[in-house]
C-alpha cells in the first residue's frame, strides 16, 4: 500500500512538473510570437517611412530638374531675343533676320515647354510664377520682331523707333521681375521638401544590423 501511494505520488508529481513545464514553454512561445509581431510591425513602419523619405527625395530631385530647366531655357531665350534685337541697330538684312528670329522663336517655345514641366511639378505658387515668367519671355520677343518687320519695308520714323525702345525696355523689365519672383519661390519649395526628408530620417530607430 505504501509503495502504491509512493508510486502514485511520484506519477502525480511528474505530471504536475510536466504540466508546469508545458505552460512555461507555451508562455515562452506566446511571448516570442508577440515579440516577433512587434518586430514585424516595427519593420513594416520602417519600410513605409523609408519609402516616404525616398519619395520625397525623388520629388525634390524632379522638381529641381524642372526648375533648373526653366531657368536654363529662359536664359537661352533672353540671349536669343537680345541677338535678334541687335539687328535693329544695323542695316536690314533679311537672311540674318530670318535666322535670328527662328532661333529666338525656338528658344521662347522651349521656355514655354519648360514652364509646362514646372506646372506638373508644382506647387501652385511656383507653377504660376513659372507660367508668368514664360509669358513675359514670350512678350519680350514681339517688340524687335514687329520693329524689324517695319524696318524691312523702309526706315522707320524717330517716333516709331522710340516706341520700340520703350516697349523693349518695358518687356525686358517684366522678364527680370518675373525671374526675381520665380527664384525665391522655387528655392522655398525645394527647401520645404528637404525639411520633410530630414524630418522623416531624424530620430528614426535603427534596424538590427544597421
Amino acid at each position: 500500500m505504501t509503495t502504491a501511494v509512493a508510486v502514485g505520488g511520484t506519477l502525480l508529481g511528474s505530471g504536475l512538473t510536466a504540466l508546469a513545464a508545458a505552460r512555461t514553454e507555451r508562455r515562452k512561445d506566446e511571448a516570442l510570437g508577440r515579440q516577433q509581431q512587434r518586430q514585424e510591425a516595427a519593420d513594416d513602419r520602417a519600410r513605409r517611412r523609408d519609402l516616404r523619405v525616398e519619395h520625397r527625395k525623388w520629388r525634390r530631385d524632379s522638381r529641381q530638374a524642372a526648375y533648373q530647366g526653366l531657368m536654363d531655357a529662359a536664359y537661352e531665350a533672353h540671349g536669343a531675343v537680345w541677338q535678334l534685337a541687335r539687328l535693329t541697330s544695323d542695316p536690314y538684312d533679311r537672311h540674318r533676320y530670318d535666322t535670328r528670329r527662328g532661333l529666338a522663336i525656338d528658344a521662347v517655345r522651349a521656355t514655354r515647354q519648360a514652364a509646362n514641366r514646372v506646372q506638373l511639378e508644382g506647387p501652385a505658387p511656383v507653377a504660376q510664377a513659372a507660367a508668368d515668367w514664360a509669358e513675359a519671355v514670350d512678350g519680350h520677343i514681339h517688340p524687335p520682331i514687329e520693329y524689324l518687320m517695319e524696318l524691312g519695308e523702309g526706315p522707320p520714323s524717330e517716333e516709331r523707333t522710340e516706341r520700340y525702345r520703350s516697349a523693349a525696355a518695358e518687356t525686358g523689365r517684366l522678364v527680370e521681375a518675373m525671374q526675381r519672383r520665380f527664384v525665391p519661390l522655387a528655392r522655398e519649395a525645394l527647401d520645404e521638401l528637404m525639411d520633410e526628408v530630414r524630418a522623416g530620417t531624424a530620430g528614426a530607430p535603427r534596424r538590427p544590423g544597421e
